[in-house]
């Protein structure tokens, strides 16, 4: 009876046994299950954490830290701002003429009209001055416009018979171009304020009807844009050609609308000439439809985007400006907040270098100076590699995992020590720009005409206007009357630049 109740006991336990051994198995696949569970969501937090990351950096982001045009800052930052360069005048000088500093004025030029002002009685007794003695004078001078009043001119082409028998007109001037149009001034007044003052078509139409008495069509303003740009096809064609041989370039481009298609202007510039083109494409495409680079063998400086890296044949050198926001941007990690400030330093340190350089008539900058540079220059990138993981970056959902600061640290860093060269070529060649600003005002103008005008309405007329800046932009490098190069595109042809050595 004991040996029974034993066996039975012992077969209780190893079911018992056998229970246990099934849950645990159970539950060591539910703890895998669990486990992978686990280790997806964590790897979904850190990428959602980076998510969240980006998109406050993106809230964050200004004209500062970005290549984001200033109108586009949120009002906060732009009201900081103003404060600080308010509280910076304030401090630094006063408004208004500064202690010690020359007077400006309009300067006296040769009067077309002389009015003399006698008084009529004494200021002290009353009596009358008729014929009094002239002891001194004082002269002031006034520049004014006389009142714009349209000058209407016909033209009478008469035709006259010889003896012969035969019948001869004679031909009409080139402004007589149709029997009631409009004259070269009235053309130049309308080219100047929608091509170099951003002034809307409807606007123009209405301030030349309120001067000329009277209705001035848009349609015709609109064909003026396209003729003006007809007339301008040698000049573009010399520009293109001057613009190949000129030691340096700056490039850049910028989105424009053309109705709700999105197109890209492109300039080629730099002191003196100014080429700007619409194009649909941003990339290569469009740098080879153009026409310049393909030629180019100097030094060309942009902002870093890869398809300039595209054009083999020219040096590149990039703009230490977009460098800078990106630092700023960087820096707003505490950790390598020092180090962004310090790299700032060294990027401003070159550009002073070659400023004095330049002012010192030399070509490069003093080799000691420019060695120390390049030596702080790669230290800084020594001491931001410590600061980051072993690079490169992993794909976003590997391991280990980098922090979305670290990335961006670590992606700057690569694209300085890759760039050395491109970022301090200033200091082997002071022609270069330290930044890219050249091209980023030429272009400036397209964004305020979007903002003033909105989208363009046809490609021919976005290009026109295109080519109406390059005219006035690069005659307004050139010191030029801007209605007197106008006058003469409607008159003789289009002007053209004393040729002079090339400065880059």
């Amino acid at each position: 009876m004991a040996e029974g109740s034993l066996r039975q006991q012992l077969r209780e336990a190893l079911g018992t046994i056998e229970r246990l051994q099934a849950e645990v198995s159970a539950l060591k696949a539910e703890n895998d299950v669990l486990r992978a569970e686990n280790s997806a969501l964590r790897e979904q937090n850190d990428d959602l954490g980076d998510r969240v990351t980006r998109l406050e950096d993106q809230l964050k982001a200004d004209s500062s830290t970005t290549g984001k045009p200033p109108s586009t800052d949120p009002i906060g930052p732009r009201k900081i701002r103003a404060e600080r360069r308010a509280e910076a005048r304030t401090q630094k000088r006063h408004q208004g003429k500064q202690p010690g500093a020359p007077g400006a004025n309009l300067a006296r030029r040769e009067p077309d009209v002389v009015v003399e002002h006698k008084p009529a009685s004494c200021g002290s007794c009353g009596a009358d001055l008729s014929g009094a003695e002239v002891v001194g004078r004082q002269v002031r001078q006034v520049v004014d416009l006389p009142p714009v009043v349209p000058v209407v001119t016909d033209h009478v082409a008469y035709r006259l018979r010889c003896n012969c028998g035969a019948e001869t007109l004679a031909d009409f001037p080139p402004a007589a171009r149709a029997p009631v149009c409009f004259g070269p001034e009235v053309r130049m007044i309308a080219t100047y304020l929608i091509g170099r003052q951003h002034l809307p078509v409807e606007r123009t139409a209405e301030l030349l009807g309120d001067l000329l008495g009277v209705k001035v069509s848009t349609g015709w303003l609109c064909a003026l844009q396209a003729e003006a740009a007809g007339r301008l096809t040698p000049f573009l064609a010399w520009l293109k050609e001057a613009l190949v041989k000129e030691p340096v370039l700056c490039a850049d481009e910028t989105g424009t609308a053309i109705g709700t298609t999105k197109h890209w202007a492109h300039t080629l510039t730099n002191n003196l000439l100014t080429l700007i083109a619409v194009h649909r494409k941003r990339g290569l495409e469009a740098l080879e439809d153009i026409g310049v680079l393909a030629l180019f063998a100097g030094t060309l400086v942009h902002d870093g985007y890869a398809t300039y890296d595209k054009i083999v044949n020219a040096a590149h050198a990039q703009c230490n400006s977009h460098a800078l926001r990106h630092l700023k941007a960087v820096g707003e990690t505490a950790v390598f907040a020092p180090w962004a400030e310090r790299m700032t330093g060294i990027l401003l340190e070159a550009k002073d270098a070659a400023g004095a350089a330049v002012s010192a008539g030399r070509r490069s900058v003093d080799p000691g100076r420019a060695n120390a540079i390049r030596c702080a220059y790669r230290s800084a990138l020594d001491e931001i590699f410590a600061l980051v993981p072993p690079g490169p970056p992993p794909r976003r959902k590997a391991q280990p995992h980098w922090s979305e600061p670290q990335r961006k640290a670590w992606n700057l860093a690569s694209r300085l020590r890759d760039g050395e060269a491109q970022f301090l070529a200033c200091l082997a060649d002071t022609r270069v720009p330290w930044d890219n600003n050249a091209a980023e005002r030429a272009l400036r103008m397209f964004k305020l005409h979007d903002k003033i005008s909105g989208p363009f309405h046809s490609l021919v007329i976005a290009q026109a206007f295109a080519d109406i800046r390059s005219y006035l932009q690069t005659a307004a490098n050139h010191g030029e009357r801007l209605l007197v190069v106008l006058r003469q595109l409607f008159t003789s042809g289009p002007w053209f630049p004393v040729p002079t050595a090339n400065t880059g």
